[in-house]
């Protein structure tokens, strides 16, 4: 597929599933064959086989929802409804409540993606993991209100108050950011930002002198790790370089996630892109690509 051999990464893929029609990555490989031939129904078929043949995990749900999301209308009804199921099945997990939240978002539906970060908000989540978390969800839940604000600006009294009830507030000025989430438990994924001017910033260098900062270093599964710049516009640092570095694969083999890229301009418009991604190696580091502020990702339905 990086040669742009698509007609023989095609062959490939489907002898493989043909081969071992229950494996993960199999069916990882032909939705990613088929997406790049531009036939996107087939590829919603190949990662919604995922969801079929493992309902009762709700990692596997998460994985198949991230590469459904990027599919955009032609697999995001079906995203919504598995993370919705995820969340059922672990609402331990906050990457199953982000994951909702946005793709709620995309959807065209605020009110909803909002109520979906409050229950993750409210959620208690076991002592010692997911480093950061409250933050993260919190100025989720003041990004989603501004957009949804924008949509419906007669409801600010009952958003605004909501808002003060979870110890959040709304988010008015521009920002990017960059959210890491994985879906395999007892490992260490980590986020590394670049920025034009050549500063890194990862967990040991959280913030990146031209400004932006990580705001902690989740060593314990799932993530979210979060790198956020505020006025991004103002800084003349991007494009950002983007990379996974699996730190630590730990019993679990493959690791399996999304990066999550969201610009808000200010005003309630937000512009969301997800970027799934698969790592099999120990110690390897994922190339996720570049973010231009504004230019990121496709506008959402919010």
């Amino acid at each position: 597929l990086a040669a742009g051999r698509i007609a023989q990464a095609r062959d490939l893929a489907e002898a493989w599933s043909s081969e071992a029609p229950g494996d993960v990555l199999a069916l990882l490989a032909l939705g990613e064959a088929w997406e790049a031939a531009g036939e996107r129904t087939a590829a919603a078929r190949a990662y919604g086989s995922l969801i079929d043949l493992f309902p009762s995990r709700a990692d596997l749900r998460r994985l198949a929802g991230e590469r459904l999301e990027r599919l955009g209308q032609e697999g995001l009804g079906l995203a919504i409804d598995t993370y919705r199921k995820a969340v059922e099945q672990r609402p331990d997990h906050p990457a199953g409540h982000r994951l909702l939240a946005w793709a709620l978002l995309r959807a065209g539906r605020p009110g909803e993606a909002f109520a979906a970060l409050e229950t993750g908000i409210e959620q208690r989540y076991p002592g010692g993991r997911f480093a950061g978390v409250d933050r993260v969800l919190r100025e989720d839940l003041g990004l989603i209100a501004a957009a949804w604000l924008r949509a419906e600006p007669a409801r600010r009294t009952e958003v605004l108050d909501r808002l003060r009830d979870h110890g959040s507030h709304l988010e008015t000025g521009p920002s990017l950011r960059f959210v890491l989430t994985w879906e395999t438990d007892a490992n260490d994924v980590d986020l590394h930002v670049w920025d034009r001017n050549g500063g890194h910033a990862f967990y040991e260098q959280k913030t990146l002198p031209s400004g932006g900062e990580l705001y902690a270093d989740v060593t314990t599964g799932y993530g979210p790790e979060c790198f956020t710049v505020r006025a991004p516009e103002g800084r003349d640092a991007t494009p950002y370089r983007l990379a996974a570095h699996y730190y630590s694969r730990g019993p679990m083999g493959y690791g399996m996630g999304t990066l999550q890229i969201v610009f808000h301009d200010g005003a309630g418009n937000l512009k969301i892109e997800p970027r799934p991604f698969v790592v099999m190696t120990d110690r390897a580091m994922v190339d996720l690509g570049t973010a231009a502020g504004k230019t990121a990702g496709a506008k959402s339905g919010g």
